[in-house]
Order: structure tokens, then sequence, then C-alpha cells
């Protein structure tokens, strides 16, 4: 039995003005955005919390289009695909239409990804029961390798990433012996690398040395009409079968461990332009299929990451990243018993999950004109602020200025990544699959008795065979996306 509230309502919107406003601001990442929210959250009550944070991711997600459309410039990873046709028809004139087609679409979208994970969430979880260390250590590897082989062309250094992040997440104490490892000798590592304190350095702390270079702010001239955000129906009419099958495309993509909305928007903008043969107009020159398409998988892949997060434990993607670490921080514990043991916080996701969405999409609309002004904002004004709730937020984890030192040395490290093209992500997902990868492995080969009976068993156990020839055709999967180009045809 759930007890509703009307004060989580208000934290839902908060949620979701902070989520629409940084997932507007380019650079200001999704991913980014929850570290911080999830920093501020330390301390308070689970539900207001679990609150909070779903409206912000909620609203970070659709917030991402509004730079996109107006700048061409996108405010999160996923948008990057609805410049291809947002912009376009911004420089027609359209800019109001584009903005209220993407904000209506990323509505249907997420409240379809937010439908199919009232219904696979109990399903799949009563599938996880079965699971064995076995299972679990190739879902995790899963995880680890989808987000190395779809690092957008850049397999090894994804792979370099991914496993840089599974070797910090073995430093500390092993959990089968109990004894020190990796620490260097110093007690500042010998409880391990807090992972909350990476994922704000790798992502707040890191974002801030990337801005200290642009300190202009973004020249804008046109505002929106409020009214005009509204899609005309002859619109919504020609974009119904481009909305069905990109919230089915991000929706499963979402549920593959270590994706999530980026990959979902650029396969569901692929998809189109192959299935659609007769668009509103060119591809790239502001298409409407080509707003709708990206945008809709984009939102309907917050429920398949959610889906995989709850039921399995493993995140869907960077950002589901920081909300497990979140979860594990405010004493939930996602994987195949969660539907079992925490069922009624499966319900407040849910309820929470659908008014985020819905207080998103009138925030969209109503704050537009507010964002616009927002992006127009110096970036050296922001830098102090994201620097303080950085330093605060990791500091607050365990009032202990190691945890401090370890944010600011992994903000160096991701800027350097950054620096030489290496994909940030990675690490983070690392860290946390990390010591489930070792430990589950380590259970299996005890339980096997031998290495020989391990890996035979891997091809013995039918849910391990599907799991291996999953993994194995991802990195399949990665030669036909290095070789194909779904960005818009150039005439």
């Amino acid at each position: 039995m759930i007890e509703f509230e009307a004060i989580y309502i208000l934290y839902i919107i908060i949620g979701s003005l902070v989520g629409l406003v940084m997932g507007s601001l380019p650079g200001l990442t999704v991913t980014m955005t929850i570290v911080l929210v999830v920093s501020l959250t330390f301390g308070w009550e689970m539900i207001p919390a679990l609150a909070f944070i779903i409206g912000s991711f909620a609203g970070g997600v659709i917030g991402g289009s509004i730079s996109a459309i107006a700048l061409n410039i996108p405010g999160t990873a996923a948008a990057v695909s609805t410049t291809f046709d947002g912009y376009p028809m911004k420089m027609r004139g359209e800019a109001n239409t584009a903005l209220g087609l993407s904000l209506f679409v990323s509505l249907i979208g997420g409240l379809f990804g937010l439908g199919m994970l009232s219904i696979a969430g109990p399903v799949l979880g009563s599938i996880a029961l079965k699971f064995g260390p076995q299972e679990y250590f190739l879902i995790t590897m899963w995880g680890i390798t989808l987000v190395a082989v779809l690092s957008q062309g850049r397999m090894t250094k994804g792979l370099v990433a991914a496993f840089l992040g599974v070797f910090i997440g073995m430093v500390g104490m092993d959990p089968i012996t109990g004894l020190m490892r990796f620490t260097l000798g110093t007690k500042v590592l010998s409880g391990g690398v807090n992972y909350i304190a990476a994922m704000i350095g790798l992502f707040g702390m890191k974002e801030v040395l990337v801005q200290l270079k642009r300190t202009k702010s973004f020249k804008i001239d046109e505002s929106y009409k409020i009214r005009d955000l509204f899609p005309k129906m002859s619109i919504i009419k020609k974009v119904i079968p481009t909305m069905t099958w990109s919230a089915v495309i991000g929706w499963v993509i979402g549920l593959l461990p270590g994706t999530g909305g980026d990959i979902g928007s650029l396969v569901a903008y692929g998809a189109t332009k192959g299935i659609v043969k007769k668009p509103s107009r060119p591809f790239g020159k502001g298409a409407y299929e080509g707003v709708a398409a990206p945008e809709t998988a984009n939102d309907a892949a917050i429920g398949g990451a959610l889906t995989t997060m709850l039921t399995l434990g493993i995140p869907g993607d960077s950002i589901t990243a920081v909300i497990i670490g979140a979860f594990y921080m405010h004493g939930l514990l996602p994987g195949p018993t969660f539907m079992i043991t925490e069922r009624k916080y499966f319900y407040y996701i849910l309820i929470f999950l659908a008014i985020g969405t819905l207080v998103s999409y009138v925030i969209g609309i109503l704050g537009s004109n507010l964002m616009l002004k927002i992006l127009k904002f110096p970036k050296w004004a922001l830098v102090p602020l994201i620097s303080l709730l950085c330093i605060i937020g990791s500091y607050a984890l365990n009032n202990n200025i190691n945890d401090v030192l370890i944010m600011v040395a992994f903000g160096l490290l991701g800027y350097m990544f950054q620096r030489a093209n290496y994909p940030v992500s990675p690490i983070v997902l690392g860290i946390i699959l990390g010591p489930m990868i070792e430990t589950n492995f380590r259970q299996a080969l005890i339980g096997s008795k031998s290495f020989g009976n391990l890996m035979a068993s891997f091809v013995s156990r039918p849910i391990s065979l599907i799991l291996l020839v999953l993994i194995i055709g991802s990195f399949i999967l990665q030669s036909f996306t290095l070789k194909s180009n779904i960005a818009p045809d150039e005439e």
C-alpha cells in the first residue's frame, strides 16, 4: 500500500524544472544534471528524493531539444538527431512547430515507455529470479561490452574506458577474502572509491573544466508563441506511424544494458529514413518525421532503461548508472528481488515518472521563452555555481574531505579523457558493474569447482547461452554501426 502526499508533486515539479533548464543548456548533460541532483538529495527521506530525481530525469531528457532546435547545438547527446531536421525547420521560420512537435512526441514516447515499464517490469523480475552467478556475470559483461561497442565508432577507446572503470571498482577490500588491494598503502582508498564522488567528478567537475574555455553566451533573437507550441492535428496524423515504431525502437534499445536514449534516437532516425519513402519534406530539410522519430525514441528509452535497472540491477545507460547509485545511497537495492521486497517503491516510481513526464511537457511549453533567456546567461556565472554544488555534494556523502579529493581527481581524469576523445560514460558503468562482474565470476568459479566446468556451464545453461549469443551479436552489430551513416542526406 502506497501513501501519496501532495508535497511529492512539488518535488516533481521542481525536479522537472531543474532538469529542463539543465538539459537545455549545451554541454550540461542529463547525466551531470542527475549527478548534481543526487548530491543534493543526500540526507533526504527516500520518497521525496525519488520524486526529485525522477522529475529531473524526465525534464532533462525532454529539455535537450530546446537548444537543438534554437541553436543547432543539442543540449543532450540524445538530442543530436533532433538537430538534423529540427534546426532546418527553425530556419524555415517554423521554430514554434518544431519545438511543439518535439515536446508532444516526447510526451507520447515517455508515456509509452512508462506503460511498458509497468507491464514488463514484473515479468522480467520473475525471470531474473532464476538467474545464478553465471547469468549475472554474463549480463554485467554484456552491459560493459555494449557501452564499449556502441561508443559511436570509438570501439577501442570505449573498451579502455569501460575496463578502467572495472579496475577502479576493484580498489579497496576484496569481496571474497577481505584483503586490501590496489590501495597504494593509503587509507584514502582503503574503503574503495566512492562511486557517487567519482560520478560527480566525471560529469560535474569535468564539465566545469570544459566550460572554463567557453565564456561567451549564445546569441538568440527569436521567441516562441505559446499558442503555436501545440502541434496541429494534421501534423500529428502525419507522424503517428513514425511515433509508433520509434517508441518501440526506443524502449527496446533502452532495455539493453549500456545503451540508452542517445543510441535509441539515432537508430530510430535511421529506421525512419529507411521506412518512410515519402516524408513531408526531404530528410535534413525540415521533415516532421525527422523530428518525431528521435524525440519519441529518446523518451521511450527512459522506461526501457529503468526496466533493466529495477529488475536486473544493471544500469541501462550512464544516467541510470547514477540513479542506481542514488538508490543504493538511499537504501534501495534494485535487482531480481526488488519487485518482491520493494514493490511499493516500484509503484512510486511509476507514479512519479507519469507526473514528471506530464509536468515536463507543460513546463516545456509555458517556460520555453524562459529557457531561451537562460541560454543567453553567461557561462562564467554558471561555472562557480556548479563547482560549489560538486564540492558540497561530494563532501556531504560521508562528511569526509577524502571524497572531495576523489571527486576532483576524477574531474581531472574526465577532462583528460574528453580532450583525448575517450568516452567517459563507460568508466561510470565500469565502476558500478565491476564489483558485480568480479563477485559473480568468482562465485560461479567456486560453484563450478574448475575453470573448465565454468566454461561448459556458459553453454549448458539456457539463459547463459542466450546471453552469450547476445554478447557476440553486439560485437557483430558494431561492424554495421561503423559502416552505416544515419546522418541526413546531403543534396
